[in-house]
């Protein structure tokens, strides 16, 4: 099996490259995911499963005593002839969720996805795109990537609102939607806020108590406005960041835990 490691509390992190592995390896992989998501989120299509995570670029897995308790996907797309890392799904088992794994999981495949492309990144950042209804996740992007919209802290304090998307990014959001499985979905420029993803999944909306308020408040009124927390909304944000060596500085220097 193609992987590196790394650590996290105490758990095991390998990131897989899906292309090299045999069909045994694949099968195996492919049955403790397909377990995962049914315990975290429910039962999805088998063949929604394999074309987002067999076909993807790196799967970044996280274990303990040898038993998978989450994991992170990541799919290489073209979008107008840029480039794009595009994060497909951060799942984590519910017995381990709300301790900060999935975030801290990304992020330690954003990073090696940042070290082969370290070359890239000294001329020219690297895009990244996720759909994320979660306020902590995007705060934690915007504070370490040289871009990002939509951007919490560029919100009025007052109203938690900002300037619409530029059309650029807003074209490549439209793109992700349209190429996606749902592609009715609709799409505010305001905000990049996306509509109707949890239709069939209703019990994934945020119930109150399962709000991930952020510690700034400025934030927290920014995905109020957006996101209606706490009215149990049914919209969440598509995300574009650009990472360069900014970024990479900012990573090294910062403990993750303390960007809040």
């Amino acid at each position: 099996m193609f992987f590196k490691k790394d650590r996290i509390h105490g758990l095991e992190i390998k990131h897989i490259i899906p292309s090299r592995l045999n069909e045994i390896e694949k099968d195996k992989l492919f049955k403790e995911i397909d377990d995962l998501i049914e315990n975290a989120w429910g039962k999805f299509d088998l063949k929604f499963l394999e074309n987002h995570l067999l076909k993807s670029t790196l799967i970044s897995t996280a274990r303990i005593r040898n038993e998978l308790v989450g994991f992170c996907s990541i799919s290489k797309k073209e979008i107008f002839k840029k480039k794009v890392y595009y994060f497909e799904f951060t799942i984590i088992r519910n017995d381990f969720q709300k301790l900060g794994l999935g975030t801290r999981l990304s992020f330690l495949a954003l990073r090696r996805i940042m070290l082969k492309n370290i070359f890239q990144i000294i001329f020219k950042p690297i895009e990244i795109m996720f759909i994320t209804p979660n306020i902590r996740v995007l705060a934690k992007v915007a504070a370490l990537a040289d871009f990002v919209y939509p951007n919490p802290y560029e919100a009025d304090k007052a109203t938690g609102k900002i300037i619409p998307a530029d059309d650029e990014t807003w074209e490549m959001a439209q793109e992700i939607i349209r190429l996606s499985d749902n592609p009715m979905r609709r799409l505010d420029k305001d905000g990049l806020v996306l509509h109707g993803s949890y239709a069939s999944m209703p019990w994934l909306l945020y119930d109150n108590e399962q709000i991930p308020w952020h510690s700034d408040n400025a934030v927290n009124n920014f995905a109020k406005h957006y996101l209606g927390y706490g009215k149990k909304e049914d919209k969440e944000f598509i995300v574009r960041a650009r990472i360069g060596m900014g970024s990479l500085i900012r990573y090294y220097f910062r403990d993750l835990k303390s960007v809040k």
